[in-house]
């Protein structure tokens, strides 16, 4: 992985909203495929990454914030989703 022209070197820390909790172990899991060289790790409500400089620290938190809220609307919808599919694929 190259060094982005912005990166730091230091660890990135994005606290998690409260409403977005649970949602944190499945965002983390998408963030490891996208950041595959770097720790990510989960504490009292923040995910943090540590990095040799490998990402930008505003990239980051953008992506952490993204994939929590993806992750809360798959979570919501599933169930419609579901049921759809059902209508649908019933005779």
């Amino acid at each position: 992985m190259t060094k982005l022209p912005h990166a730091t070197d230091v660890d990135v820390v994005v606290e998690i909203p409260l409403q977005f909790g649970k949602y944190a172990d499945a965002a983390m899991l998408r963030l490891q495929v996208l950041y595959p060289a770097c720790r990510i790790a989960r504490q009292d409500g923040e995910i943090s990454v540590r990095s040799s400089g490998c990402i930008a620290e505003d990239q980051f938190r953008k992506d952490v914030l993204h994939f929590l809220y993806r992750e809360k609307i798959y979570t919501e919808t599933l169930t419609m989703r579901q049921a759809l599919v059902a209508a649908v694929t019933t005779s």
